[in-house]
């Protein structure tokens, strides 16, 4: 039987090749980005999971771990994750998100670049044929990379705003009673 791909069981499985936290009969993250626990939280609700199988735990340092219950998702995710090579040759919407959920799993912006950290063997093979260059866990070609992902990445898109709104510039006019703002 073959797998049946959708977009958000696509960026399940990249969370979950990145994230290790798929076991039989549940997936899960740990994270202290708080629009990613949104996200994972309807991500889970869209794929069918029923509210009271999704747990959410927070330990003292602020670190949350979610994950939901269920066998059959896990199944699929680890089959996709063993097929990934296979499945995502072409650049498309499925593999976009299955990138998008490596990277918001466990990547980051440096020095103005994507990373993403555990990148395997395989994994680089994948983002070869994708034409995502690598050299360790380095992103070479940034602009091509976030390309594929933007809009899908919850990450990439809270790093750019932050970023953005450390870079943005100071107020540089106050209007007053009876001036109007041009846009």
């Amino acid at each position: 039987m073959g797998i049946r791909l959708t977009t958000d069981i696509c960026y399940l499985a990249g969370i979950m090749s990145k994230t290790r936290e798929s076991e039989r009969s549940m997936v899960g993250i740990y994270t202290t980005v708080d629009e990613f626990v949104e996200n994972f939280v309807a991500l889970a609700l869209r794929l069918g999971i029923e509210t009271r199988k999704i747990t959410i735990e927070e330990n003292e340092t602020g670190v949350k771990h979610l994950y939901a219950h269920n066998s059959k998702l896990a199944k699929q995710t680890r089959e996709i994750i063993e097929k990934q090579n296979t499945l995502f040759r072409y650049r498309n919407e499925f593999s976009s998100s299955y990138l998008a959920g490596m990277f918001d799993a466990s990547g980051n912006i440096l020095g103005g670049r994507p990373v993403i950290n555990g990148i395997t063997a395989r994994d680089r093979v994948m983002l070869e044929t994708l034409g995502v260059h690598t050299i360790g866990k380095r992103i070479v070609g940034s602009k091509e990379f976030v390309s594929l992902i933007k809009g899908k990445s919850v990450l990439l898109e809270n790093k750019l705003l932050k970023r953005w709104r450390e870079h943005a510039p100071a107020k540089a006019h106050s209007y007053t009673e009876g001036e109007s703002q041009k846009l």
